[in-house]
């Protein structure tokens, strides 16, 4: 479950926002994404789509 909704999320990042893309917590460091549209409340989940492959990524593997 997301630490933040989307209406949260939006609020506090524009589109637009850089962040590093974590596919593990466990694991340091990333590549660097660009968000390209507002975040979505999808179920337990709150998804943004960014510049890169998967495109469509829930919020807490953002390194926000």
């Amino acid at each position: 479950m997301s630490k933040l909704t989307a209406q949260q999320f939006n609020e506090k990042y524009l589109v637009g926002h850089t962040f590093i893309y974590q596919r593990s917590r466990f694991l340091r460091g990333g590549p660097t994404v660009r968000t390209l549209d507002r975040a979505k409340d999808e179920g337990e989940r709150t998804i943004v789509e960014i510049d890169i492959h998967p495109y469509y990524i829930d919020i807490d593997t953002l390194n926000c």
